[in-house]
């Protein structure tokens, strides 16, 4: 018998649509089908005011992506650490990259932050979406191309934002289920 790392079990093994995570979830896609002029877009799973966003929220709902390779293992449970302030600064300052990608990932980061603070405040479950492909390193200079997500999921296990420190913005989501250890997947 073969025990996987635990967290082996939370990373993604094929690529569904990011709409279709998102509807899962339990938001409206309907707006996903038109342009921010009302005019419809031919596929809506593809429509960029969308599909490339890092967090979807919408009334109590709060869909959030998370990359595999920064979860970790704290007491049997999955958490990420995250800063997208600090994200914010690295991107902003990450003068390799061209000014409307590094626009779009600031805009990306302080969503985020705005998601994962009001979760926090307001208790709200987080949806997570785990993703697993080709981060983009931020201090490689030499590398311009996004971050590719490769696989997906959407979690079946809510998430909550455990910690957040206003100062900081140093942020701690954890999943709600643990994990067990030592049991065959």
């Amino acid at each position: 018998m073969t025990t996987l790392d635990p967290l082996e079990r939370l990373r993604p093994s094929a690529k569904p649509r990011m709409m279709d995570l998102v509807q899962e979830a339990g938001i409206d896609v309907a707006p996903w089908a038109f342009r921010a002029d009302g005019r419809p877009v031919k596929a809506p799973a593809a429509n960029p005011a969308y599909c490339y966003e890092w967090c979807i929220v919408d009334n109590d709902r709060v869909v959030v992506s998370l990359w595999f390779e920064l979860m970790s293992l704290e007491d049997g449970r999955v958490v990420q650490r995250v800063n997208m302030r600090d994200l914010r600064r690295r991107v902003e300052r990450a003068k390799h990259l061209d000014a409307g990608t590094r626009t779009a990932n600031v805009r990306r980061a302080m969503a985020v932050d705005s998601a994962v603070f009001r979760a926090f405040r307001e208790r709200l479950p987080v949806h997570v979406v785990v993703c697993d492909g080709d981060r983009r390193d931020l201090d490689d200079v030499a590398r311009r191309d996004p971050s590719k997500v490769e696989r997906r999921l959407l979690d079946d296990s809510p998430w909550h934002v455990t910690a957040y420190d206003i100062p900081s913005g140093d942020t701690v989501i954890s999943r709600d289920q643990p994990l067990l250890i030592g049991k065959p997947s």
